[in-house]
């Protein structure tokens, strides 16, 4: 049995069985998404196979010529004009890999060629894979359109023979009605027994630092494994209540991953975990975005405060008040570039702003850190 070290209140712990009411319904969001489909396919629908053999000889090999050009292909096909190709890389069950990137952020990849891709029937494999930031990016694309972006690349991937192999589901509970306490007594009560087996469990205790829990059911070896985390927390705001459940479905022997997860994917969250009866449609992507520029942004107050408020009383000091000298004394220290968090900086600087020049003691309070 998993103990719960630091309980929430009970109001917080909402029972297995009560009627859950829509507004405290939590939609979902692709978090990761990788799948495998037919690179000659690919290639041939873009005229880039007048040599077939040739191109699958060179992606073979330890040059790879043809590594750059292949890439920008695929990446044209699936994600056209999203994201930067980083350089060719060697890769390990794929012979070549090419990242892709937002920026400096890394934002998923395209891997191809080698010996062991080929599956049973004769076709030639390659993958590709958006890591959460790669599907929020992908869907922003859209406008946040998820049905309309999701279902065009269902549809690309359907077009040459694609398979899932791996799928992240992720529910944001914001208000933390469901907290992982909660998710810890319905475990122990059996709610996530799976015909008469418990799986295995684990909790990652912060010891009551607040700087966020993180409970796993089942192991990621297997076919699913869920995590419920504390995710304000872990983005650094210690008073968060945000919490996340966060759904990883591998494709195996036994099982294939449908490309309907990717336009709908909440039943297949509920279908697994059915105690998730909270779970329904599609989640707010810039709810998500906003929460967590917050909690890097009060993260941020808090550090600068305690690492460079000594500096700054004695700059206080040194300029006797006068605000020119304060001013030099702040441009001289700023450099180029924005925080990695700060993906738009007319956001940050407000939230900055509302931080920063709070009542004196005003984050210190509310944290407890200082």
């Amino acid at each position: 049995m998993i103990e719960v070290e630091h309980r929430a209140p009970s109001d917080r712990l909402p029972a297995s069985n009560r009627g859950v009411s829509e507004t405290e319904r939590i939609g979902v969001v692709l978090d990761w998404v990788a799948a495998s489909f037919d690179l000659v396919a690919v290639l041939e629908a873009h005229r880039f196979m007048d040599d077939p053999q040739a191109v699958l000889d060179d992606l073979d090999g330890i040059v790879g010529n043809c590594v750059p050009a292949v890439a920008g292909i695929l990446a044209s096909h699936f994600v056209p004009d999203l994201f930067d190709l980083g350089e060719k890389s060697r890769g390990r069950f794929f012979n070549w890999r090419v990242a892709l990137r937002s920026g400096d952020q890394h934002v998923g990849l395209l891997e191809f060629g080698g010996i062991h891709t080929m599956r049973q029937d004769g076709t030639r494999t390659a993958r590709i894979e958006l890591t959460g930031d790669g599907c929020r990016l992908y869907e922003a694309s859209s406008g946040g359109d998820h049905a309309q972006r999701w279902s065009s690349l269902a549809s690309l991937l359907g077009a040459v023979d694609a398979r899932l192999t791996r799928v992240d589901i992720a529910a944001d509970d914001f208000a933390g009605h469901w907290p992982v306490a909660w998710a810890i007594e319905r475990y122990n009560e059996g709610a996530f027994d799976r015909r008469g087996q418990r799986p295995k469990a684990r909790l990652i205790d912060d010891m009551g630092n607040r700087t966020g829990k993180t409970f796993y059911v089942g192991s990621r070896t297997s076919e699913n494994q869920l995590r419920v985390y504390e995710k304000g927390r872990e983005q650094g705001d210690p008073e968060s209540p945000w919490v996340r459940y966060e759904g990883e479905f591998h494709a195996s022997n036994r099982r294939e991953l449908p490309l309907d997860m990717l336009v709908d994917p909440a039943p297949y969250l509920v279908g697994a975990y059915p105690v998730l009866d909270f779970v329904e449609g599609i989640g707010e992507r810039l709810r998500i975005a906003a929460e967590k520029v917050l909690a890097n942004c009060k993260r941020a107050v808090m550090h600068f405060r305690r690492q460079y408020g000594p500096m700054l009383n004695a700059m206080l000091h040194a300029s006797g008040g006068d605000e020119r000298t304060l001013t030099n004394l702040v441009m001289g220290t700023a450099r180029a570039g924005l925080p990695s968090w700060c993906a738009r900086p007319d956001d940050a600087a407000q939230l900055l702003a509302a931080i920063l020049f709070a009542p004196v003691g005003h984050i210190e309070a509310q944290t407890g850190q200082e």
